[in-house]
């Protein structure tokens, strides 16, 4: 029998970078990324997280000021993938109150083509260049938004068959097996949440994608490979390979840098996400998988 991919000694790594981790996140001011951790590895209470992620809610729902890349305070759909994130990472939810504001600036905010465009006001402020140039409609951010919202339990059917559209329209198996990061997030996020027709073939594609790049090093790191083997949920982790998990995992653990924080490859700001993100990450893989 093999070993298991969480033998003791690689908890207990784990558990000894939770510690490392928590004081960078303090002395960042991170308090939903540091409430987040400590409520996944220590026992944490959900309620601190959510009192903490409402800090970054709008009066009309939305959230802003999540997506480091996007610096106007207006509420993106962006931003709001990243605050279902960490709903979706709580181990219970102490309320539906943030969640179902959230659902409903969606609703609202959804285009015609089904998917959200920024507001006028992201292109006034400071923007990164790749969202400067951001075409509309895609398959991110619609399709990562159905799938989370469908999570949450916070979208419409109306809602979803604007995106289904757009899935049928745009989205391909070689997308899927392709090995990029940014092309295989909205089919990932949206698979694992949504029926899609042929399910099985594109969960193998996307099976396929994974191991791709975890060989070939195309996510850029390990923290972005954990992200889709995380995203994907347990009938695609199912599919991969024991040695890419470990793999990947002994990476994530290994790039933690000496002031307990993760690196990143975009704004230095982006690192106290990552870091909490990573940990929590890394919780929920080790109970899909064990």
């Amino acid at each position: 029998m093999s070993e298991p991919v969480f033998t003791d000694l690689r908890v207990d790594r784990m558990r000894r970078a939770v510690d490392r981790a928590i004081p960078f996140l303090q002395s960042s001011g991170d308090r939903l990324g540091e409430s987040w951790v400590r409520h996944r590895w220590l026992n944490g209470s959900a309620r601190d997280v959510v009192d903490a992620l409402a800090a970054y809610q709008q009066t009309d729902g939305g959230f802003a000021g999540l997506e480091v890349d996007i610096s106007a305070p207006v509420s993106t759909a962006f931003d709001g993938r990243l605050a279902m994130h960490v709903l979706l990472g709580l181990r219970v939810q102490p309320d539906r109150e943030i969640a179902e504001r959230l659902g409903a600036w969606y609703v609202r905010n959804q285009h015609e083509d089904g998917d959200w465009h920024f507001p006028p006001a992201v292109y006034e402020a400071d923007l990164a260049p790749w969202f400067a140039e951001w075409s509309f409609p895609s398959l991110n951010p619609s399709c990562c938004v159905a799938g989370l919202t469908h999570e949450l339990g916070i979208v419409t059917p109306e809602t979803l068959a604007h995106v289904a559209r757009l899935w049928d329209e745009k989205a391909t198996l070689d997308q899927a097996r392709s090995g990029d990061f940014y092309t295989m997030l909205p089919i990932v996020e949206y698979v694992a949440h949504i029926d899609v027709a042929d399910q099985e073939s594109w969960l193998d594609a996307l099976a396929e994608g994974i191991g791709r790049g975890v060989a070939s090093n195309s996510f850029g790191d390990a923290g972005h490979a954990l992200e889709h083997i995380v995203g994907g949920g347990p009938d695609l982790i199912a599919r991969l390979d024991r040695y890419d998990l470990v793999k990947v995992i002994d990476a994530v653990l290994h790039d933690q840098q000496d002031d307990g924080g993760w690196p990143t490859p975009y704004d230095p700001a982006w690192r106290p996400w990552f870091t909490a993100s990573t940990l929590v990450l890394l919780s929920n893989l080790h109970d899909m998988v064990v």
